[in-house]
């Protein structure tokens, strides 16, 4: 008589195998989800925090004298009338105080779900 052949998985051992298996790839496809989100959200406020960036430099630029303008009285540097909208973000700015140093405040606003979200970057500029 010969000797069963031993070879191969047994229909319980594929089926816990799927099992484990399946488990795996719903939570692969639920973690990438959420990934998705949180890139699309440092997207935005990534934007928000570049474009409020460049307006800080650009302030800092008029500060300086230029052209036989004084220091801190270029048309430009002063605090915006209106707001700015850049893709889809708000920005404002004010400039504040007086002598040899100015207060630079830009405030930015971008989308995020479920409403808006604010942050305001700030600086000091000597006007010399």
């Amino acid at each position: 008589m010969r000797a069963p052949d031993t070879r191969g998985f047994t229909v319980i051992e594929v089926l816990v195998a799927m099992l484990i298996l399946g488990v795996g790839i719903t939570a692969l496809v639920g973690s990438s989800a959420l990934v998705t989100r949180q890139i699309g959200r440092g997207r935005i406020l990534t934007i928000a925090t570049e474009i409020g960036n460049q307006r800080m430099e650009k302030l800092r630029l008029l500060s300086r004298p230029y052209n036989g303008a004084a220091a801190c009285a270029r048309a430009g540097f002063a605090s915006s009338a209106a707001p700015d909208t850049v893709r889809r973000v708000i920005e404002s700015w004010t400039v504040t105080g007086s002598g040899n140093s100015r207060t630079l405040a830009v405030t930015i606003t971008y989308p995020r779900k479920g409403g808006t979200s604010t942050f305001t970057l700030t600086s000091i500029v000597g006007c010399y």
